[in-house]
């Protein structure tokens, strides 16, 4: 427990100021204003215009390529711990960057928890839907998602707020699902207001 706190603490000393983003195709830093596209729910930004269409020939791929080891190449648009969207703006909790990837919390107690055990809510479900099964329509992209809740290996987002209480208060909703709307997850062009 003691050597958790240590630990704890001194991740997040490391996070007082986050590591530079880069894009995942080039490993060069990108500014905020890169164009980016988004994919099982982490903005990528991308240094130039040529980046996004190659990243989106194989994503998975781009992602393990060794030029990024030790670098953060995406910000997750989740909170870890509460499952909602979350804006960097309402991030008071801050942020950790784990495994390449930028993870914000809308808590400090939120971030204490994820950095206590950060394997433990990190996850990379090989399916998802991309449709709100407890009221049934469907979710345009990532950024307009409410949350999600991973069941059964696949990661099912919903609309908003109240409908991932009601997915996560009862997982049986998710057997309601239409198959055809059960996919791997997408690469989707993030518009440049976003």
């Amino acid at each position: 427990m003691v050597l958790s706190l240590i630990l704890g603490i001194s991740m997040l000393q490391s996070q007082a100021k986050p590591s530079a983003l880069v894009c995942p195709m080039t490993a060069e830093e990108v500014s905020a204003s890169s164009a980016s596209v988004d994919f099982a729910g982490t903005r990528y930004q991308m240094c130039c215009g040529g980046c996004p269409d190659e990243f989106k020939k194989d994503p998975t791929a781009a992602l393990k390529s060794d030029k990024l080891k030790g670098k953060t190449v995406g910000t997750f648009l989740f909170d870890p711990i509460s499952n909602a969207r979350i804006e960097a703006k309402a991030a008071k909790g801050g942020s950790v960057d784990y495994k390449g990837t930028r993870y914000l919390f809308a808590t400090a107690e939120e971030k204490a928890t994820f950095t206590a055990a950060p394997a433990k809510f990190v996850k990379n479900p090989e399916k998802e839907v991309l449709y709100c099964t407890v009221v049934g329509h469907a979710i345009k992209n990532y950024a307009s998602a409410g949350g999600y809740v991973d069941i059964k290996g696949t990661r099912y987002y919903t609309c908003c707020k109240d409908c991932l209480g009601k997915l996560k208060a009862d997982n049986t909703i998710a057997d309601k699902t239409p198959a055809d709307k059960v996919k791997k997850p997408a690469v989707i062009d993030v518009p440049a207001s976003q």
